[in-house]
């Protein structure tokens, strides 16, 4: 019999700086700022990133992002602020 452990909340993996999915970055930014995360691909099929509003808008600031490293420095300082809040 096989056994498969649930992955952690994206909470918890974000606050221990563990690698999150693109789903998992999509929920935790939804939860916490109301925007989500397109993971979609280029002409080329390379896999790329938009961050949308919570109007379902694509943000403007030069993307799409090439990995989720960089959509976190984008939106890193704002899942941190929403989760600041949650423990005060």
């Amino acid at each position: 019999m096989i056994f498969t452990i649930p992955r952690p909340c994206p909470e918890l993996l974000w606050r221990e700086g563990a690698y999150l999915t693109p789903a998992e970055l999509s929920s935790l930014l939804e939860d916490c700022t109301g925007h989500t995360l397109e993971d979609t691909t280029d002409e080329d099929g390379e896999q790329i990133f938009y961050v949308r509003t919570p109007g379902g808008e694509r943000l403007e600031d030069g993307y799409p992002f090439e990995d989720l490293e960089t959509v976190g420095d984008l939106v890193g300082w704002r899942i941190d602020e929403a989760l600041a809040s949650l423990d005060s």
